[in-house]
């Protein structure tokens, strides 16, 4: 029986794309490791806002989780969009 092996370890670098509803003022990107802060709508009617960027390892997406958590935001979604 093979193992199961990720295209992604949880300690390498990989660029991460995170939707939360409401709308983040891009001042927070720096607050949010950096990452690029981008303004939308989800089912076209609800303001959403994604951010996306280059995090160093899943420590420091947990970081921005909680960031995004204590600032009250809802998280819609997670996803490693390129492992490096």
């Amino acid at each position: 029986m093979e193992k199961y092996r990720p295209g992604a370890s949880m300690f390498e670098p990989a660029t991460y794309r995170i939707s939360i509803l409401g709308t983040l003022d891009k001042k927070w990107s720096d607050y949010c490791g950096g990452m690029t802060i981008e303004h939308g709508l989800v089912l076209n009617q609800y303001p959403m806002t994604t951010l996306t960027g280059l995090l160093i390892d899943q420590s420091a997406l947990i970081g921005v989780l909680n960031s995004l958590f204590d600032m009250g935001c809802p998280i819609i979604s997670v996803e490693c969009v390129e492992a490096r």
